[in-house]
């Protein structure tokens, strides 16, 4: 053999058997993963993650209960396990929610467009917990709202039909609609927080999350609180003129709450209209008292959370039959940062032009067509008068809700 078929046939050599080296390792790692014993061991260990991640979801809830809750719940104390997410399900039929048979005493009125990522999951526990409320002695029907305004119709319809509760699953605007047909009766409002912010939850310190809410609506106090009236429109927190009314109309429009990005849209509007939105003229009266006010807001309180973080009418009582005005004057980018950084703190001290005080009717006017907004929700512009209505509405809140919200106690009889 000559010296070049030499060279040749040695450098060939490493190439093929390189290749079967691999080609037999592949082939090897190939018939072991088909090898039935193989798919077994990883199917089982797959399933023992899955178990693994389902338990710790179950302990998470069970782990911020105490013993003397679940010694009060007793059958309701399974309502922990409705944290997981629930199978999807159709739609049932009022016999099937009903269960046995019972006449619903409470009706749940979802918003499925409630601003919030959480939604699709949360429709699928709320059957869970109207179930797990049902067994509790507490029989429940929940119903989807469809249109704007038709949380209204249903909270209408539940009145007439005698029940004790309603419950609004969704955001303070679901809240609003809801109280529109409950003022002045003795049906009770309840609160799923379902939203993004959830203001009146936080106000009363219900919990955000739907097992821990549901028990609010089994062992909460009742209440009878005011509610606001902005033209005819009732409202449970506040009213706002101005500033705040322009971010919920940009907000209202906007491409990111239709996304589920309510929250984010919020901020940055905030902080834009925050700089660029100027003071107009407005003219406001009452108790026989008129004055005028270069103002950027005018907020009516007949509670004293602002947008979930702030507090600009921090002496409001919900039942003391008095609104708490705050009117907050023009000024530069300091000193309208200064405002909202006195409001998220809580000081006591709001600023050199805000001005505070307490009315039963005032009437607020401006050449310029100011917007209104009550609850989040717009509802149309100025003039407008607003007015209190005493102790028009029953409210289920937490026993532990903040007591300088109140001036009255609970109620006795349910």
């Amino acid at each position: 053999m000559d010296e070049s078929s030499r060279a040749s046939s040695s450098s060939s050599f490493p190439t093929k058997s390189w290749r079967a080296f691999w080609r037999s390792i592949v082939e090897g790692w190939r018939s072991l993963w088909n090898s039935p014993r193989i798919r077994a061991v990883t199917n089982l260990s797959v399933l023992g993650l899955h178990m693994l991640e389902w338990r710790e979801r179950l302990r998470r809830p069970l782990a911020l209960t105490t013993p003397t809750t679940l010694r009060r719940m007793s059958a309701a104390a399974r309502l922990a396990y409705y944290v997981l997410p629930a199978p999807t399900r159709r739609k049932r039929d009022a016999a099937e929610q009903d269960g046995d048979g019972a006449r619903p005493r409470a009706r749940i009125i979802a918003n499925p467009r409630s601003g919030t990522l959480r939604m699709p999951l949360a429709l699928n526990q709320l059957h869970q917990v109207a179930a797990a409320l049902t067994d509790a002695g507490l029989p429940v029907e929940v119903c989807l709202t469809e249109r704007p305004g038709h949380a209204s119709e249903l909270a209408r319809d539940a009145v007439r039909a005698g029940m004790e509760m309603v419950v609004a699953a969704g955001g303070d605007g679901t809240i609003n609609e809801i109280i529109q047909e409950l003022a002045g009766h003795s049906t009770a409002l309840g609160i799923l927080p379902l939203g993004t912010v959830n203001v009146w939850a936080r106000e009363t310190r219900i919990p955000l999350s739907l097992p821990d809410a549901a028990r609010v609506l089994l062992y909460g106090v009742r209440r009878r609180v005011d509610l606001g009236r902005a033209g005819n429109r009732y409202f449970l927190m506040m009213a706002g003129v101005g500033f705040d009314a322009e971010v919920a109309q940009r907000v209202e429009r906007s491409v990111l709450k239709r996304i589920g990005l309510k929250m984010l849209d919020y901020l940055t509007t905030v902080g834009v209209l925050g700089v660029t939105h100027k003071p107009v003229l407005m003219r406001i009266k009452h108790d026989g008292k008129r004055r005028e006010i270069s103002s950027l807001m005018l907020v009516v309180g007949n509670t004293r959370l602002y947008g979930g973080a702030l507090t600009f009418t921090r002496h409001a009582v919900a039942d003391d039959g008095l609104l708490d005005i705050v009117t907050v004057g023009g000024g530069g980018l300091i000193y309208r940062l200064g405002i909202l950084r006195n409001a998220f703190l809580r000081r006591p001290r709001r600023g050199p032009r805000v001005r505070y005080e307490r009315a039963r009717v005032i009437r607020v006017e401006a050449d310029a067509p100011l917007r209104v907004q009550v609850d989040g929700e717009l509802i149309g512009k100025l003039p407008m008068s607003f007015s209190i209505a005493p102790l028009a509405l029953t409210v289920i809140v937490p026993s532990d809700a903040p007591e300088e919200l109140f001036s009255l106690p609970p109620l006795t009889e349910r």
